[in-house]
């Protein structure tokens, strides 16, 4: 339910939290308080040279609710370019949630700098909360993240805001797809908004299932995600992409749980190569060709289809705890691994995509 006293007149801004479009004045906004709890506060007009000063650790609440609940995203990211909405792909068991723990970790700990881009801090409490309840434990005690809530079809995760080594800042969004409900897709909002704004997506593959696969004489190959297939068939209802042969924004598919499959090859070379200063095309065309090889040597050819099906598609070997997962004791322990988390090569799916959306500045790219 959407009320009706943030729109009107102004600025059009995304909410990075649900994707809701709305015009925003320039003045309403609101400060959190010592107890966490935001309070109004007008802004001088924006002409005004006291605007900036005052704008500063502000919050902007979306006119659009989750549920009963009212949202609120920094002033920050509707000051800088739009919003880069990256989706990650894929069913509960396959590593996800862990692979964007790692990811967002990685972020903070300013591990996209050496390809031109800086962390900006931002008073965002939705990242702080992450950062502490799931982030953290994760590294520093190997806690196991939270699965997906699969009554979400599309779900925020996580959002930074970026600089580039030009100078361009961007807010960073990432959304997490429940791939066993995403089949009811079409009477989501938030789902549809996705869709319909996703610059780029990581569909993530479990490797460890396609080997057990083998392992029980299984010939006929992985059962196809239905995550995968729907996201697929939801992006063909944009109308940029109804006509298209393969779909035009980019993707990349994340191999993870690689640290288990560390001493077979293909995997060995690559996850034992640290990640490159720059981004070498030649090095990803080749790790590509070798994940594609080592799937489909597997028979877990379903996973291979966003090749097919997007006109961009890299493929890689990833790590995100880099140690093997202990199972809880009983009802309510947490599911931890062996050791705290040691990522690898986890952000470079990511790197590719922000590449292909033209966020890496060329000094950073070799080759063509």
């Amino acid at each position: 339910m959407s009320g009706g006293d943030e729109r009107g007149g102004g600025q059009p801004v995304t909410c990075v939290i649900c994707l809701e479009e709305f015009d925003w004045d320039g003045s309403r906004v609101f400060r959190r308080n010592a107890q966490g709890i935001p309070e109004p506060v007008t802004l001088p007009a924006r002409e005004s040279l006291r605007w900036s000063a005052e704008a500063k650790g502000t919050i902007i609440r979306c006119p659009n609710r989750i549920g009963d609940d009212a949202h609120y995203f920094p002033v920050g990211f509707v000051l800088n370019d739009r919003p880069i909405v990256i989706g990650l792909v894929g069913n509960s068991s396959a590593g996800k949630t862990c692979l964007l723990a790692a990811m967002s970790g990685e972020i903070d700990r300013q591990r996209l700098g050496p390809r031109g881009l800086q962390t900006v801090p931002v008073n965002l409490t939705e990242h702080s909360q992450y950062r502490t309840a799931v982030v953290d434990p994760f590294y520093t005690r190997g806690i196991a993240p939270p699965h997906t809530n699969i009554t979400d079809l599309v779900r925020y995760a996580d959002s930074v805001l970026l600089t580039s080594y030009s100078g361009h800042s961007f807010p960073l969004v990432f959304f997490d797809a429940a791939g066993e409900q995403l089949k009811g897709l079409h009477g989501d909002e938030v789902a549809l908004r996705f869709l319909h704004r996703v610059d780029g997506l990581i569909f993530v593959a479990d490797p460890t299932l396609a080997l057990d696969s083998a392992r029980r004489g299984n010939d006929s190959g992985i059962i196809d995600d239905p995550t995968y297939a729907a996201t697929i068939a939801g992006l063909r209802d944009r109308p940029s992409e109804a006509h298209r042969r393969r779909l035009s924004i980019p993707a990349a598919l994340a191999i993870t749980k690689s640290d288990l499959l560390r001493f077979e090859p293909p995997v060995d070379q690559w996850l034992s190569r640290p990640a490159p200063s720059v981004l070498d095309v030649e090095l990803l065309h080749r790790e590509s060709r070798d994940a594609y090889a080592f799937l489909y040597q597997r028979r877990a050819t379903a996973w291979l289809s966003p090749v097919d099906q997007f006109e961009q598609c890299s493929l890689h070997f990833v790590s995100a705890s880099g140690s093997s997962f202990i199972q809880p004791a009983g009802d309510g322990e947490l599911g931890r691994f062996a050791r705290p988390a040691r990522p690898r090569r986890v952000l470079e799916p990511l790197v590719t995509l922000l590449a292909a959306l033209g966020r890496i500045d060329d000094h950073f790219v070799r080759g063509s």
